[in-house]
């Protein structure tokens, strides 16, 4: 079964034991596209800690995963690999189903919203940066200048061509 919501094809094969979700993430912008890869990597990598043994197992992969083998060539188009939910029965048992399914349903929103606020966290970083070290320059120029001031006894006014060639005034 193949469906589509926000642009994006997610992949599902159901098993009598089991749900498998494939996600290809794609991303139109570069910047976008490593900043999900990372996320993906390390999302998947906090799934392995302890406090999240629950909740359905998680795999990253920068190539098609081996479920997809024979889906149409469209559907393997990802900038930014696959990922693959696998969902049992005691992931959706009782009052867990409403939350399992909106989880999966919002999965690439949720990686987007990720994405976006990493970026605009760098760039503000990069921007406090920027500030302080032309903050730096500028303090370098006035010592400078205090400097010149100090060994002439004035300010140092430079001469155009103008002025070198009419000497004689």
């Amino acid at each position: 079964i193949v469906s589509s919501a926000y642009s994006l094809d997610e992949i599902i094969f159901s098993q009598a034991d089991k749900v498998t979700v494939v996600y290809p993430m794609r991303f139109q912008d570069s910047i976008d596209i490593v900043l999900a890869t990372s996320f993906l990597q390390e999302f998947v990598e906090a799934r392995r800690t302890a406090a999240l043994n629950n909740a359905p197992s998680c795999m990253w992969s920068p190539v098609p995963p081996l479920e997809l083998k024979g889906v149409n060539a469209d559907a393997l188009d990802a900038n930014a690999g696959f990922v693959t939910f696998v969902v049992f029965p005691r992931h959706v048992e009782g009052r867990k189903l409403d939350k399992t399914v909106w989880s999966l349903l919002t999965f690439h929103a949720y990686v987007s919203y990720h994405v976006k606020c990493s970026e605009g966290f760098m760039h503000t970083r990069m921007r406090r940066r920027v500030e302080s070290l032309i903050q730096a320059l500028d303090r370098a120029k006035s010592d400078a200048e205090k400097l010149k001031k100090l060994v002439h006894g004035g300010s140092f006014r430079r001469l155009s061509m103008k002025h070198e060639g009419n000497s004689n005034h």
